[in-house]
């Protein structure tokens, strides 16, 4: 081998040992380049994956806090409609319950709950006739984030002076729909009362059977 091509040979070498050393740190950063932007998505799906999550428990959170102020507004409504234990007390009933603001006056109009019957306090006194609430349950159907719909039992007990024993326990229920906007029973429908063969356990009852 001459030396002239001795000479050409070694800068060969050194050309091709130069391009690997190159090849070599292009792809070293093309595959850091890869693993960097593989951990931005895997972290960006991560934030996606904890907000939605977050979304999705805001949103039970109002829910629930709805159906609980629909419970405790059904609860104060129908304790003031159905606790009275004189004539005068049951006619106070509706204003006592538009001052509470528990409901619109659309529902303060329901027929079935407060009828406008002449002669009623007077036989509420001359009779001893007294009504108590037993219990109130709120079955709650359809909730979104400020209005939900259901139906709500209510037991009820009415006794006269003279009877004896307690008296009589009555199950009624009603379709209801409340607004927590305004912290409103905006709805109110008389639905029945339960048969002698229903289960009048509150607990057990389910009014979409």
């Amino acid at each position: 081998m001459t030396r002239k091509t001795q000479i050409y040979y070694y800068a060969l070498m050194v050309v091709l040992v130069l391009f690997s050393l190159r090849f070599g740190q292009l792809m070293w950063q093309q595959q850091q380049t890869l693993s960097h932007l593989q951990k931005q998505a895997k972290q960006l799906k991560q934030k996606q994956s904890s907000v939605k999550t977050s979304h999705q428990k805001v949103k039970q959170v109002v829910a629930k806090s709805t159906i609980t102020k629909a419970s405790e507004t059904s609860q104060q409504f129908f304790n003031l409609a159905y606790n009275w234990s004189s004539g005068s007390d049951h006619k106070k009933r509706t204003k006592k319950i538009q001052q509470a603001q528990l409901a619109t006056s659309q529902v303060l109009a329901n027929d079935y709950l407060f009828p406008q019957v002449g002669g009623t306090s007077d036989y509420i006194d001359n009779n001893g006739l007294k009504s108590s609430v037993v219990q109130v349950a709120y079955y709650p159907k359809t909730t979104n984030d400020d209005q939900t719909s259901g139906v709500v039992g209510v037991a009820v007990n009415a006794k006269h002076d003279s009877d004896v024993g307690n008296g009589e326990t009555r199950y009624y229920y009603f379709n209801i729909t409340y607004l927590a906007s305004d912290n409103q029973i905006s709805s109110l429908a008389y639905i029945g009362r339960l048969a002698v063969n229903q289960s009048t356990d509150f607990n057990t009852f389910n009014p979409y059977e």
